[in-house]
């Protein structure tokens, strides 16, 4: 062999080799533009065709590698014969939707078979599942080793960690931002903000039996529900929850915190400003027949209780401060009206019972300071109307009672000025013929340890010659000077005198000693008193004997009492007093030139309208 015509020989077949791969792939490429057929009868056998010579056919073409995959009209496989290399028949199975793959050759076969990916007739592409919902479902994890994700927008997203998937967006209602180091959660606080016109922001409502809507727990300090309404809306608004057999859940039940020295309210509530009216810092009505708030105070094993409410009016810097307590008793339709108030206070073990009620007015800088209480009873149409305020003291078991009302006036500053009064009542007026009501009445002795001072008085007793049908009544003897009057009867002795004797502490508690003397049974013009009073008695003389003879004998107190509070006859009106009447209708003037109108203007107007509602709606 020529050895030298071996490089030529090799380089002719490489030719050769790379001409024919050329015309093949021309072949191949029309063969691809041709329109596919797809019925039964249009279809190939199912065919593994590398390089092989056409059946048929007389001149020499060779056709590309390719691997075609086609039905027969059995549903059967047909295993091919290859053209070149070792002959293998290609054998298998496939499903119906499922892209069939090449598997692999056995020493015998060439198999294949079904794929991971399925597609149905509306042309959904599934992966790794039979049943897609969209254009492309996968089933399982999708990962992405180069180019990552373009969006419709022509962004390309590669990473997580950053860009449009790098974080959810949301309000201040979640925090974190949806990934693994930072997930969503819930806002510490919590902030519901947003318009919803007659509704509401924030509704719990729990349908289990004896469940609670809404528990609050605050920290230390902290205040358990805070809520703000929205424009006239309400803050919070709570509905206890409905029952058929027994009593109804508890709109809002309330615990204030413990402290170290001072426990916290349970419930604070502040009504918001108005340029015409503020609003109220609780309205409160009962159910059918319930009561609209019902406070209990706190229990004290060794001290005085707690207060079953205590109420301060608002501060004002300019006009009047706010009540502390208003309180409308209930209408009766045909029976006695509410009380307004009706305070019981709590009940102590071993010390005094908590007072019945205790309320603070608010202050004010130049007007007048808000009441602690201002209460009216309820109207009624044919029975009696409710009373203003109605106070029971608590019981104690081994100490005092509470007190059912107290009244403490406040304390004046400056020349000219004075405390306040600790109770001002005025008495309800009568209409079509009904006479006035009484400003004050007591059923019990009267202890009063001060001076008193009044218009004019009497004692009121039954009649007694007829005292089921009659009253009678006597003046009080009055005088310019604290004076104490003494008399009695004496009888003269044979020397027509007697000595008259008068109480041990007589001459301590008196001094400027006046006496009158009056015989009994015959004229005796030279009775008169022979010694006045030394060691507490005087003598008489100058009468007949065996006679009787009435004596008075006045003193002006000397007491400690009495020298540091001597009554002044006389007293300048003070300069806001001037101008008024204790009394105008006595001299024929109006109720509003009256000294209660200008100490207590907002209290008389109220009685004034309330007087007036009373007319109107009788009339009407």
């Amino acid at each position: 062999m020529n050895t030298r015509n071996k490089p030529t020989t090799m380089t002719a077949f490489v030719t050769l080799a790379v001409f024919l791969l050329v015309i093949a792939s021309a072949h191949a490429q029309t063969a691809a533009n041709k329109p596919a057929d797809n019925s039964l009868s249009g279809r190939s056998e199912f065919r593994l065709d590398l390089f092989r010579i056409p059946a048929g056919r007389q001149n020499l073409l060779l056709r590309p590698a390719s691997f075609s995959l086609m039905a027969a009209r059995n549903a059967r496989i047909i295993a091919m014969t290859v053209a070149a290399g070792t002959s293998l028949p290609v054998v298998g199975s496939g499903t119906v939707g499922k892209l069939t793959k090449w598997n692999g050759i056995t020493g015998s076969n060439s198999v294949i078979g079904d794929s991971n990916i399925f597609e149905d007739k509306f042309g959904k592409i599934g992966i790794g599942t039979t049943t897609p919902t969209s254009l492309l479902t996968v089933q399982g994890m999708i990962e992405i080793t180069m180019g990552g994700l373009k969006f419709p927008d022509g962004t390309v997203q590669t990473t997580s960690a950053a860009g449009a998937l790098f974080s959810v967006t949301h309000d201040f209602t979640l925090q974190g931002n949806g990934t693994i180091a930072s997930p969503l959660g819930v806002a510490i606080p919590l902030i519901l903000s947003g318009a919803q016109p007659n509704g509401v922001v924030f509704a719990a409502q729990n349908t289990g039996d004896g469940g609670d809507g809404l528990l609050g727990i605050a920290g230390k300090g902290g205040t358990g529900v805070s809520g703000t309404g929205g424009s006239s809306g309400t803050g919070v608004r709570a509905q206890g929850g409905t029952s058929t057999s027994g009593p109804g859940g508890i709109g809002v039940l309330t615990f204030g915190g413990d402290g170290v020295t001072f426990g916290a309210p349970g419930m604070f509530a502040q009504g918001g400003n108005g340029n015409l009216l503020s609003g109220t810092g609780v309205i409160a009505t009962g159910g059918n027949g319930s009561t609209g708030v019902d406070a209990k105070g706190g229990g004290n094993s060794s001290g005085a209780g707690g207060d079953g409410v205590r109420a301060e009016g608002g501060l004002t810097l300019s006009g009047t401060g706010g009540k502390g307590v208003i309180a409308l008793g209930g209408g009766s339709g045909n029976g006695d009206g509410g009380a307004a108030v009706s305070a019981t206070g709590g009940s102590g073990n071993g010390g005094s019972g908590g007072a019945a009620v205790s309320a603070t007015g608010g202050g004010s800088n130049s007007a007048l300071a808000g009441a602690g209480v201002v209460a009216t009873g309820g109207n009624s149409v044919s029975g009696q109307g409710g009373g203003g305020v109605g106070g029971f003291g608590g019981n104690s078991l081994s100490g005092n009672g509470g007190v059912g009302m107290r009244a403490v006036g406040g304390t004046g500053t400056g020349a000219g000025k004075s405390g306040g009064t600790g109770i001002t009542a005025v008495a309800g007026s009568g209409a079509d013929g009904a006479a006035n009501g009484l400003a004050g009445r007591f059923e019990g002795d009267v202890e009063v340890t001060g001076n008193l001072s009044k218009g004019g008085g009497s004692f009121k007793i039954d009649h007694p010659l007829d005292p089921e049908n009659k009253y009678l009544y006597h003046s009080f003897v009055e005088s310019p000077d604290m004076k104490n009057i003494y008399d009695g009867l004496i009888r003269l002795d044979a020397n027509g005198e007697a000595v008259v004797a008068m109480p041990e502490w007589f001459s301590s508690l008196n001094r400027d000693f006046r006496y009158l003397l009056t015989a009994i049974g015959a004229p005796m013009p030279g009775l008169y008193i022979a010694e006045e009073i030394l060691d507490n008695r005087f003598r008489i003389a100058g009468g007949q004997p065996g006679m009787k003879v009435s004596w008075q004998v006045t003193g002006i107190r000397r007491d400690a009492y009495a020298n540091k509070n001597r009554i002044k006859v006389e007293e300048e009106k003070t300069e806001r007093d001037r101008g008024s009447y204790l009394h105008p209708e006595a001299f024929n003037q109006p109720e509003e030139r009256g000294v209660e109108w200008l100490h207590n203007p907002e209290l008389i107007r109220r009685i004034k309208q309330e007087r007036e509602k009373a007319l109107k709606a009788k009339r009407d």
